[in-house]
């Protein structure tokens, strides 16, 4: 698929491909950049929901300061193409990493985390060789039980060590509430947000009782962005999935108000039973990360089961799916189904408007 693909009808396409309608894309990324800036709390969605610069400069004309990325790798990608104020949440370790971060202090300004002692010297030693100064988060846990540091006593020691050691620059704090995003009960959900927040703005005044300033506190995904941005002392959030609005977050987190913007066109390959119906899609193409995806005009006909390369719907009578009929299939998670595909279609109107390549995607180190 090359830029010839634009002005092509969708329906002309070849399957699978995935699309992104982009009138609903935009509504999406208004929503959310309006929410955050009703409430005087910045931007920084993560691009591990979208892997490419495209969409990254797309979201910082709509008001985003910047994004958030897991790894080194991709934070290249993105600094490459102009986005300068990068966050890279996941832990930086290892001589290499540490050294390419420090590189691109020359090209962007890209913040890291840390969450133990022994993470702290060998960011300084690669900063102070390469001539830069890198900012750093300490990263919080807030009740996921994954990363970041146990308790304020660590999280103050820990920030005292980052301000003394040269090379190194302390900004603040990150926190990830996301063990919170799944609770189906709004006030239970809510509560627990309020629980897990509460531990990282306890924790910042403990830093800064110590006479450390924090700068940046950083928290919230899409799933929990609708609560999070309401509560005071948050300064940015993280969240980047909620432009395409997949399964998973409408359906599973609550996530209200969005539209679901990406799909995958398939075609349908087989009709092995009058109930049954196969489409050239499965694992490798499309997630079904804690829900299936489902057929966007086939509400009673559900995908049944996934393969590596195929798709069973359930076809219920009064539906007509001869083979080579496409379709469309609203993924059942976005950020495992972007980093299958090469590239992005976006369309307007039933016609190609643009096609993004997928730049981030393998940018695993």
């Amino acid at each position: 698929m090359q830029l010839s693909a634009i002005g092509v009808p969708v329906e002309e396409l070849d399957t699978p491909a995935l699309l992104l309608d982009l009138d609903r894309f935009e509504q999406n990324i208004a929503k959310m950049s309006e929410h955050f800036q009703a409430r005087g709390v910045a931007w920084r969605p993560h691009a591990k929901a979208f892997k490419t610069p495209a969409i990254a400069h797309q979201l910082r004309k709509a008001g985003a300061i910047g994004v958030t990325v897991a790894k080194v790798s991709e934070a290249e990608i993105m600094a490459a193409a102009g986005i300068d104020d990068i966050l890279i949440a996941h832990l930086v370790v290892g001589p290499h990493k540490t050294k390419r971060l420090a590189a691109l202090q020359r090209h962007a300004d890209v913040k890291a985390t840390v969450d133990h002692l022994d993470q702290v010297a060998p960011l300084g030693e690669s900063a102070r060789v390469c001539g830069v100064t890198i900012g750093i988060l300490v990263d919080v846990d807030l009740g996921l039980r994954r990363c970041g540091v146990a308790s304020a006593t660590d999280a103050v020691k820990l920030a005292q060590v980052v301000s003394e050691t040269p090379g190194l620059r302390f900004e603040g704090l990150m926190g990830y509430e996301g063990h919170a995003l799944m609770i189906p009960d709004r006030a239970q959900k809510k509560a627990a947000i309020q629980e897990a927040i509460g531990i990282l703005l306890s924790t910042k005044d403990a830093v800064e009782r110590a006479g450390l300033n924090c700068r940046i506190i950083s928290a919230g995904g899409t799933g929990s962005y609708q609560y999070t941005a309401d509560l005071p002392g948050i300064t940015e959030i993280q969240a980047g999935g909620g432009i395409f609005a997949c399964q998973y977050y409408t359906q599973v987190c609550g996530v209200e108000g969005h539209w679901p913007a990406l799909s995958l066109l398939a075609t349908v390959v087989s009709r092995p039973a009058p109930d049954r119906a196969i489409l050239d899609i499965g694992h490798k193409s499309v997630s079904q990360y804690r829900t299936p995806p489902i057929l966007r005009d086939y509400d009673n006909c559900p995908v049944i089961g996934l393969s590596a390369e195929h798709a069973v719907v359930g076809v219920a009578p009064g539906n007509d799916f001869p083979i080579g009929k496409k379709v469309a299939v609203i993924p059942g998670y976005s950020d495992f189904t972007f980093v299958l595909h090469d590239r992005v279609i976006g369309h307007r109107w039933g016609l190609v408007e643009v096609v993004w390549p997928l730049l981030a995607r393998g940018m695993l180190q």
